[in-house]
């Protein structure tokens, strides 16, 4: 899932991901209309026969009536000796020794024919040129990193992008209790309805608000460092206040073109206030306008006002 969101140059296309539906975790753009097909495997030894068992599903999907853009073969680190060319972490079919190809070749072939004729099935290497083989090979919190568009990962410990990878996994883990078996459908959207899916929107929201340290869209009330901006104001009004706020924030959050800008704010907001935790909201607004051009229009003064108390009393509350 992390691989797909945040790993390769296309992640930015994908907008929602499904767990054990047409296979592992399947990505889908936001129409339906490219999906990324991953098989994954975290076996400690991939010999070719379990390669070639591995690629079974994803030759399914490959000749069945549903078009996938990608077919991905997530596994360990292979053996050196496996590869043409050893330097390499994401490769075709091409860069699979000789040797190994045939044991994998085989072992796949009796997987499709349910017997060991040795009969070549169709599209079978087609199939197979179609492959991508990724190893992993990151840490657990590098696919966090790659999510997060932080630039200075270093902000933040290390031990909060492993508990947040966690988290994620046991989301994706919980997806899977539904049972589907037997299931069928037309066309690629209809997988919304067995439930067993996220969105990019869900991840990113979940990502944002660990990493601030409090629930950033839905925080209760009004956070303690922003009373100084309601002071003489009625009910209602801050009522109004902080709507408009949450709202500012959520259009720039989950606007394609805004997002970039929220999370460089954000990420500025947590360096000054981890630096200069006495800083007021006034002095720390006005240290982040000094170094970063706003323009996102929904990120007005107040918003960003309200965004910075919210930041500060999520760290407040982590220390």
């Amino acid at each position: 899932m992390l691989y797909l969101l945040g790993m390769r140059r296309d992640s930015d296309e994908i907008e929602l991901i499904t767990v054990d539906c047409f296979n592992d975790v399947t990505g889908l753009n936001d129409d339906f209309s490219k999906l990324w097909d991953v098989q994954s495997k975290n076996h400690s030894y991939l010999p070719p026969s379990k390669i070639g068992e591995s690629l079974s599903t994803l030759y399914d999907n490959f000749i069945s009536a549903i078009n996938f853009c990608d077919y991905i073969l997530f596994i360990p680190k292979l053996t050196r000796e496996y590869l043409v060319d050893g330097s390499l972490n994401v490769y075709g079919y091409e860069n699979i020794e000789s040797k190994q190809r045939k044991g994998i070749e085989k072992k796949l072939k009796e997987k499709i024919n349910g017997n060991k004729s040795g009969d070549t099935p169709a599209l079978f290497f087609d199939f197979l040129s179609n492959v991508t083989f990724v190893e992993d090979n990151k840490r657990i919190s590098t696919y966090i990193k790659k999510l997060s568009k932080f630039k200075n990962k270093r902000s933040i410990d290390e031990s909060i992008y492993e508990r947040i990878f966690n988290e994620i996994r046991n989301v994706q883990t919980s997806l899977k209790n539904s049972y589907i078996e037997n299931e069928t459908i037309n066309h690629p959207s209809e997988v919304i309805k067995f439930k067993r899916h996220i969105s990019k929107s869900q991840i990113n929201t979940l990502l944002i608000n660990r990493l601030i340290g409090i629930d950033v869209f839905s925080f209760p009330g009004v956070p303690i460092p922003f009373l100084c901006f309601t002071t003489g104001l009625e009910e209602e009004a801050v009522k109004d206040l902080l709507q408009e706020c949450n709202e500012n924030l959520s259009r720039a959050f989950f606007d394609k073109n805004g997002c970039k800008e929220f999370w460089k704010i954000s990420e500025e907001i947590i360096r000054i206030s981890n630096s200069k935790p006495q800083n007021s909201v006034e002095s720390t607004f006005d240290e982040l306008t000094s170094i970063v051009e706003i323009k996102t229009p929904y990120l007005t003064e107040q918003t960003i006002q309200y965004m910075i108390s919210l930041i500060k009393t999520g760290l407040e509350n982590a220390n």
